[in-house]
């Protein structure tokens, strides 16, 4: 199987994309090459050509083993969670599942992919005040801000 790596940047600020910065997952505008390198995802599920797989977000770049996990202890903020050095099989599968999503179309550009929670399927994965949240969204500008285009990766690194 292909290693699908992408980089995600926001529908509405398209200068702004997804970033892992040392734990703390934002949009934000690239400015250096580490942002570059905090920006590459691999995308663990099926394919990046049909919407509806599940899977997740990972890091594309050293360091290797981090995650798009919802921390439903700090408000369903999305954080990067280092998921294959948990050793525990009942919490590293209640991580992986909090870290698992479904590609889909966005409903406000169909075009475009929204990523929807599995472990809490009234979610997606979107920014508010540049921020990284799994929230509900039923208004234009929520359903704007849960809508990402898939860029090439920004940094070719492999492991």
């Amino acid at each position: 199987m292909a290693v699908l790596k992408l980089s995600l940047f926001s529908n509405n600020l398209p200068d702004f994309f997804i970033i892992d910065r040392d734990g703390v997952v934002d949009i934000a505008k690239i400015e250096t090459e580490e942002d570059r390198r905090d920006a590459t995802f691999q995308w663990t599920g099926p394919s990046l050509a049909t919407f509806g797989g599940t899977g997740m977000l990972v890091r594309a770049v050293a360091p290797p083993g981090f995650c798009l996990h919802i921390a439903t202890f700090d408000d369903f903020r999305i954080e990067s969670k280092f998921f294959t050095g948990i050793t525990d099989p009942q919490v590293k599968a209640q991580v992986i599942k909090e870290s698992t999503f479904v590609f889909q179309a966005a409903e406000i550009d169909p075009n475009q992919a929204s990523f929807r929670s599995v472990a809490f399927p009234d979610r997606f994965i979107r920014h508010r005040d540049f921020t990284l949240f799994a929230e509900p969204v039923t208004t234009p500008s929520e359903l704007q801000s849960a809508c990402f285009r898939i860029a090439p990766p920004l940094h070719p690194e492999e492991f």
